[in-house]
């Protein structure tokens, strides 16, 4: 079996760097017990030896009993304690287990979801698919959307929705532009990096894309995850009305703990190639959506259908969000002259403004936001004219 060791182990020592001192060793293991990677603190390559030699027998005992006890052959994530450790079990794909072994006394309900973190990307550096090593702080600071530098932002999105929707196939679809048929479920979240390149406005909005996995094995950690997410794509399967019926219980989760001004949200239908199959119409949908307050598309991972509007759209919102009329327009009395009771926009201004509605108008997802886009790039024709 092939897969890069190096970028394994960078993965391994960034997630004990991350967790702290009372993690005491990581592995990754075979189902059946087979060591594949190991870090430990023990710093005597002897007592190394020696502490493993302690314990794998019991991780294989472990690795049998929470297998033999959950469905399927699988167990998703478990827990064992020992009077000196404590042990958390959690799968990375079909075939291997990631071990990572805590003081007795450590409390690991902050720790899980860094453990599943971790246990996906073990997952997929195993199977040979692109991933970094690195694992975010989920700690993370109020704002996240701070401006970068000068027009480039970077927002945390995520994606949220029940297991087997599409979620992870309308991220690769996006980010790397292929499609398999054959992705395996997230095992509690897969976090990528996409820019979106608004060159005629000279800005950059930079997304980081959270794949939240659906299973209510994870309703624990949903919180941690979804703190302070700026976006959210709340997507459901059209082919499955239990999906579809799930998306009030979503909207109110990400409304409740992302404590972000101004969350931008969009409700997505996805797998419109199976038409055929579908049980949820758009009419419903555009009435949950309605419901909502927020706005409904329909997409298509498989077929690529819709992505590129679904996440310009998104980047344009959060964009908006950022305009200030303090920042763009300058009061007469700024520049001398009598009166304060009107406003002056620059040439450079309205050239940008411009561009910005031409931009909200071609990635419209409905008939309303299309009126409201031109009514605006009318009202800013009259000024370039002079006429207002």
């Amino acid at each position: 079996m092939y897969f890069d060791k190096e970028k394994l182990r960078a993965l391994l020592k960034w997630y004990m760097q991350e967790v702290g001192s009372n993690l005491i060793s990581v592995l990754v293991m075979s189902r059946v017990g087979l060591v594949i990677d190991i870090i430990t603190r023990e710093k005597e390559r002897e007592e190394e030896k020696k502490f493993i030699g302690a314990f794998s027998a019991l991780v294989e005992v472990v690795l049998r009993k929470l297998t033999k006890d959950f469905d399927l052959g699988t167990f998703g994530a478990g827990t064992f304690d020992t009077d000196r450790y404590r042990f958390i079990f959690c799968e990375s794909g079909q075939e291997h287990v990631l071990v990572s072994i805590f003081d007795n006394m450590t409390l690991i309900d902050t720790i899980f979801p860094y453990t599943y973190i971790v246990a996906d990307k073990v997952a997929r550096i195993i199977d040979g698919l692109p991933v970094s090593p690195v694992i975010p702080k989920l700690s993370i600071e109020k704002e996240i959307n701070h401006l970068k530098k000068e027009s480039e932002y970077i927002y945390k999105l995520s994606l949220i929705g029940d297991s087997g929707v599409g979620k992870t196939s309308i991220v690769h679809r996006y980010v790397f532009e292929e499609f398999s048929e054959d992705y395996k479920s997230t095992i509690g979240t897969f976090i990528m990096k996409k820019e979106c390149d608004f060159e005629d406005i000279n800005t950059k909005i930079r997304f980081s894309i959270w794949d939240l996995a659906g299973q209510t094995q994870f309703k624990r950690i949903w919180p941690e995850y979804l703190a302070n997410s700026n976006a959210g794509i709340m997507v459901f399967d059209i082919t499955s009305r239990k999906s579809f019926e799930s998306i009030d219980m979503w909207y109110k989760e990400i409304v409740r703990v992302s404590s972000s001004p101004g969350l931008v949200l969009i409700l997505a239908g996805n797998k419109v190639d199976l038409d055929e199959e579908r049980v949820v119409s758009r009419e419903e949908a555009e009435l949950m959506a309605k419901k909502l307050n927020v706005h409904y598309i329909e997409t298509s991972a498989k077929e690529d259908v819709h992505l590129s509007d679904l996440f310009e759209w998104i980047a344009l919102q959060l964009l908006e969000r950022r305009f200030s009329p303090e920042d763009y327009i300058v009061k007469k009395n700024d520049l001398d002259v009598h009166k304060d009771t009107q406003y002056y926009i620059s040439e450079a201004q309205l050239r940008m403004f411009i561009h910005y509605f031409n931009k909200q108008h071609d990635y419209a997802i409905d008939e309303r936001e299309k009126i409201e886009s031109l009514r605006f790039l009318e009202l800013l024709k009259k000024i370039k004219k002079n006429v207002l």
